[in-house]
Formats: structure tokens, C-alpha cells, sequence
């Protein structure tokens, strides 16, 4: 069998696949990549992945609400981050839980202070750009509100239409509701056509 040959040119490699250039995506991709830059740190190894219970029991008692990089991309890749500020508040978590663990002035506390700093400072140095990504989202999420809420009035429209189109019709001493069809004029499909009447 011969495949069809499809016409015209496909640009989806220039342009990017549509999801891609959804703002949420945009968004969740800028984010990655500040995380990304705080996993590439010499000393970032204790904050990579959630402190082991085994080995430290005792941290889970102390700690309500921990957090880590790992976890901070799983909330990402599910687009639980709609706003920068979001990112930086779960760095802030992270820099608490490590002085409230180890200390103020320990190495780790140190480490995660200086992290926080990082984020929350490449956030505002972009401050206007990632306005805008937030704007875009909120106008995404606003969008297929309205979307939903247009497509119920439809269905809403089409149900009063449907509505007008009946009769109420006794029929053994019950009252019953009868469609009429959308067309009220021809009687020929109910077999009500000059034909059938009698001539004798």
C-alpha cells in the first residue's frame, strides 16, 4: 500500500510542540532551571534528596514540614508552583529546617542560607519576566474557566430549547410530557399523511 504523502511543510521542530509553549510550561521550565542551578552547588549534597529516616529518626520529630530539591522538582512537575514567590517560600522552608536541625551558624545552616539567597535573588533580578509568566498562567487558568462556563450555558440553552418543543398529553388518567420534535409542521413519519384516511 501506498502511504499518502501529506501537503504543505511542518514547522513543529522550529516552533515547538503546542504544550510547550503553554505559559505553565514556560513557567515550570524557568523554575527548573534555578533549581537545576542550586543542584550543580559543591556542597549542595545533604539537601538533594529527603533526609533518611533510618539514619536520623530523630529529624522527622523535630522537623513538621521538610523539604528538599528532589521533592521541590516533583511539586514543579506537576505545576503546583503558579507564582516565583511559591519557589522561593519552599527554599526558605528548607533554609529554616536546616538551622532549626543543625544550628545557626553550622555548616549546613550556612549552606542553605546561601541557597535561599541564590533563588530568591535570580527571582528578583528576573522580577518583570517572571511577572509576566505569572500573568500568563492566571490568564491559562482564567481561560478555561470561562471555556467551561460557556460550554454549561450552551448546554443549559439547549436544554430550555428542548424544553419548548413538549406537551403535556393524559393518557390513562397520568399526565405525561411529550417531545415534539424540533420540527412541529410535518405529521408525514407518524403516518398522519392524506393516504390513510378512509374514503368508504
Amino acid at each position: 500500500k501506498k502511504k499518502a504523502i501529506s501537503k504543505g511543510t511542518n514547522n513543529r521542530k522550529e516552533r515547538g510542540a503546542a504544550r510547550d509553549r503553554m505559559p505553565h510550561v514556560i513557567l515550570s521550565d524557568r523554575l527548573e532551571s534555578i533549581r537545576m542551578a542550586v543542584e550543580d552547588r559543591p556542597n549542595v549534597g545533604a539537601f538533594l534528596r529527603p533526609v533518611d529516616r533510618g539514619l536520623y529518626p530523630h529529624y522527622y520529630e523535630l522537623i513538621n514540614e521538610p523539604i528538599d530539591l528532589n521533592t521541590i522538582r516533583e511539586k514543579n512537575r506537576r505545576y503546583d508552583y503558579k507564582r516565583a514567590d511559591s519557589l522561593i517560600g519552599d527554599f526558605d522552608l528548607m533554609r529554616r529546617n536546616a538551622v532549626k536541625f543543625n544550628g545557626a551558624n553550622s555548616t549546613l545552616a550556612n549552606e542553605a542560607e546561601e541557597i535561599y539567597e541564590f533563588v530568591k535573588s535570580t527571582i528578583e533580578q528576573n522580577r518583570e519576566e517572571f511577572d509576566q509568566m505569572e500573568e500568563a498562567v492566571e490568564d491559562q487558568m482564567n481561560g478555561k474557566k470561562k471555556r467551561k462556563a460557556k460550554a454549561a450555558g450552551a448546554k443549559a440553552k439547549a436544554e430550555s430549547k428542548a424544553s419548548l418543543n413538549t406537551a403535556s398529553v393524559m393518557l390513562d388518567g397520568v399526565e405525561t410530557q411529550v417531545n415534539l420534535g424540533d420540527n412541529l409542521t410535518t405529521f408525514g413519519g407518524l403516518g398522519f399523511d392524506d393516504s390513510d384516511s378512509d374514503s368508504d
